[in-house]
């Protein structure tokens, strides 16, 4: 295979190219595709399907699981068109869309382009999308709105043709959340909000934590005990990508091209010590009173209050992240016509979220959500199910997982009740995209 940055430099900044490749193949053979031309169009979101030749996953960009009714609306339409009636949510707020045909792929790409959506770098050995807390800027227990931050970090690494070609793949969140919702523990990079007394005055700010992450080998990340002002996020996310990326001995065993393993082979102080000098000076230290939130249920289903009198937020389950075009076109209907038609979310947990709906109007909108099967009083355990793709479309699952996983929540719902969450997660190979070693039960795919 040619060199990936080569191959980044000469097509990177017309994703649409080797798109055309695929295109042409559609109808003179798929023998034409070369093996760069299929691996290069993971840079702009597309996976080829597991079984069927021609076809492919697509995947979009999200930043803080940021959905407008207008984007649902096309999201819903593409899938009805093209999808076979679904979409899936992922572990990373964003969709994932199947039964993609090459020859369609442009113009899917194209129309959600036109509706502020971006696929580039939602796969391929590069940033992934921005994870935070979806109901930053409205939750009363928030200490701030740390999504303007997260779009920051996002528009960052957006088409950033210097971080196209990273050792792996690159996971970064941003959250003020009290309940720490994205899971800092298991990113790449995380900034989780804190607060510091400086001067007599509260300053508000992150703390920062790295080298998270599952899949075969599981890391916990770690604090770099260092305090982070939101002016200083970029340039500090920068410098800390810019040491992994430039550190050759984590590209030359794929399986060990994670920034997790320089971490835990560097340690804190030795990458603090690293980070500072790229920076050219000494960073602030965390308090050292300083704790990380309780262990707790970090979901935000269900009717909640808003810091802003008078309005909610709902968050309905969607049973295996699997939601299908009438359930997303009736959630964008909702917003518009009791919300404020504007703010929808995705969350990690592969459940959607209507923010900003006044009191008088939460009735009508449960019971639109009822309508379609998105009921917010749901068992415990389907609220709170996690799953990846599975066999059914990933070249890399071992076992099927959404039709299984569904089956196991239908069974427990009517056998097993249950006053509290209780998180399962099923993923269906070692590589853990469902997060099975964080679950109160995981079931991982194997021979």
């Amino acid at each position: 295979m040619a060199n990936t940055a080569e191959l980044i430099k000469t097509r990177y900044g017309d994703p649409f190219a080797v798109l055309k490749a695929v295109e042409r193949a559609a109808t003179q053979g798929y023998e034409s595709l070369s093996e760069d031309d299929l691996f290069m169009c993971k840079w702009i979101g597309l996976y080829t399907h597991r079984h069927e030749k021609g076809y492919f996953m697509l995947r979009t960009k999200q930043p803080n699981g940021m959905v407008t009714p207008e984007q649902l609306d096309t999201v819903a339409d593409i899938a009805e068109r093209q999808n076979k009636g679904y979409a899936d949510i992922t572990t990373r707020q964003d969709f994932q869309l199947h039964w993609i045909h090459s020859k369609d792929a442009v113009g899917i790409l194209q129309r959600l382009q036109a509706s502020g959506i971006s696929t580039l770098g939602a796969c391929g050995d590069i940033p992934r999308n921005v994870v935070g807390c979806p109901v930053a800027g409205v939750d009363k227990e928030e200490l701030f709105d740390a999504s303007p931050v997260a779009r920051q970090v996002s528009d960052f690494f957006l088409g950033n043709a210097a971080y196209a070609n990273l050792p792996r793949k690159y996971k970064i969140g941003v959250s003020a959340c009290r309940t720490s919702c994205s899971h800092p523990e298991i990113q790449c990079v995380a900034l989780v909000g804190a607060e510091r007394s400086a001067d007599g005055a509260t300053e508000q700010g992150f703390d920062l934590r790295v080298g998270g992450g599952l899949s075969t080998q599981a890391f916990i990340s770690q604090r770099l005990g260092v305090f982070v002002r939101p002016s200083d996020v970029i340039e500090v996310i920068r410098h800390i990508t810019d040491i992994w990326r430039d550190t050759p001995e984590y590209r030359e065993k794929r399986h060990h091209a994670r920034i997790k393993y320089l971490v835990h082979d560097w340690g804190a102080p030795k990458l603090r010590q690293a980070l500072e000098e790229r920076l050219g000076r000494k960073l602030d230290d965390m308090p050292a009173d300083f704790q990380d939130p309780p262990e707790s249920y970090r979901a935000h289903v269900g009717v909640h209050a808003q810091k802003q009198p008078g309005l909610y937020y709902i968050g309905a389950p969607v049973l295996v992240g699997r939601i299908t075009s009438p359930q997303m076109k009736k959630i964008a209907d909702l917003s518009r016509r009791y919300g404020d038609g504007k703010t929808i979310r995705l969350t990690i947990r592969q459940n959607i979220l209507l923010l900003n709906i006044p009191e008088a109007n939460v009735e009508k909108v449960l019971a639109g959500l009822e309508g379609v099967e998105l009921s917010v009083n749901a068992h415990p355990v389907r609220r709170s199910v996690v799953t990846c793709t599975g066999i059914e479309f990933c070249k890399l699952a071992i076992t099927e997982t959404k039709a299984r996983s569904r089956q196991i929540i239908e069974y427990l719902e009517k056998r097993v009740p249950l006053d509290e969450p209780l998180r399962v997660h099923i993923t269906g190979c070692p590589n853990a995209c469902a997060q099975y070693q964080i679950g109160h039960i995981g079931m991982m795919g194997s021979k």
